[in-house]
């Protein structure tokens, strides 16, 4: 296979720099050229004999096709992965390889299943006393416990993975996790709670020089400031996390705040504002290649659409919307979109 292209001669890279430097490229979003890093390393540590990131460049090809939400390619690759670890006897990177498949069945909306991965994880982790690892799937079993309104849960497992970052000296994890305790008080309208850990999440990254958890925070704010009817706030708030995502490369999440400012507008009436956000985010989402919040951004464009009466452009964006579901197999949400066909 032919090199990647860019600056540095990649010829006399090892694979766990390919891995490396390809992960850099996943977290912004820059999901074509991380592929080509990490199919590169699976060369790589083949010609080098190296099980371990053989398995690591999989897997991390697993988690690529998982964000761009090819969901069913996801699960090819983590068995992949999986099977290579199992034959390698590397329990450790069976732990890792559970919870990322939990986490890709989480995105589907597959609760249950998450919670089965994760805790599979956990158990391994657990027996070898891996408490940075457990701190995440922890986080993890506190994403889905929220999802499923199960707060008394969600919090448990959020208290215990702060616990564990900062035995273990993780700062930015903990702070992280202060935020997913916001927002599981945000849920339960505890909205002074809420700004409280937001805040205290903040005061962590902006020391650290966290700009993406940062960013995540003020987005959070903006939330709570929305719900409480304080718009100017929410704007403020959404605005300096777009700033912080487009400072550092972040498209994912810059297309996730120009959505909420899109859903904001939309939500005060002001049509041609939420028009906008939403192509905005919709560009970004199609020049990285996420077709699973693509689907979602036209099935949102096409139900502003037909609140306007615009029955041709919300016919275009459902269609759009129910393609891209079925291709991804999301089938409640092709479901969705067809049945909003229906009714125009």
């Amino acid at each position: 296979m032919a090199i990647p292209d860019g600056r540095q001669n990649l010829a006399n890279r090892s694979a766990r720099d390919l891995i490396r430097m390809g992960e850099q490229l996943l977290n912004i979003g820059r999901w074509d050229e991380a592929e080509k890093y990490f199919l590169f390393a699976v060369e790589r540590a083949e010609q080098e004999n190296d099980s371990e990131q053989q398995i690591w460049a999989t897997q991390h090809l697993g988690r690529l096709c998982r964000d761009r939400g090819d969901f069913r390619q996801a699960m090819i690759m983590y068995q992949q992965a999986l099977a290579l670890a199992e034959g390698s006897g590397n329990r450790s990177l069976m732990g890792v390889i559970y919870d990322q498949m939990g986490t890709a069945y989480f995105m589907q909306g597959g609760y249950p299943q998450a919670i089965e991965y994760y805790k599979k994880s956990l158990k391994i982790m657990e027996q070898r006393g891996e408490d940075q690892e457990l701190a995440v799937i922890h986080g993890n079993l506190g994403l889905v416990y929220m999802q499923q309104g199960d707060y008394d849960r969600a919090i448990q497992a959020y208290e215990k993975a702060i616990e564990l970052n900062i035995k273990t000296g993780r700062e930015s994890g903990a702070a992280k996790q202060y935020g997913n305790l916001g927002s599981v008080y945000f849920l339960q309208g505890k909205t002074d709670l809420a700004i409280e850990m937001y805040h205290k999440s903040l005061e962590i990254t902006l020391r650290l020089g966290d700009d993406a958890i940062s960013a995540n925070q003020y987005g959070n704010l903006g939330n709570v400031h929305w719900k409480l009817g304080n718009y100017n706030q929410a704007i403020q708030m959404y605005q300096k996390a777009l700033k912080i995502s487009e400072k550092i490369g972040d498209e994912p999440n810059t297309a996730k705040w120009y959505g909420n400012l899109a859903h904001m507008y939309q939500d005060i009436g002001d049509v041609g504002q939420a028009l906008a956000y939403y192509h905005q985010a919709l560009k970004t989402l199609e020049r990285i290649g996420d077709r699973h919040n693509a689907a979602i951004a036209y099935l949102n464009l096409g139900l502003l659409y037909h609140t306007q009466g615009d029955v041709a452009q919300a016919r275009a964006h459902y269609e759009k919307a129910k393609a891209l579901f079925e291709m991804l197999g999301v089938a409640p949400l092709a479901q969705r979109a067809a049945q909003a066909l229906r009714r125009l």
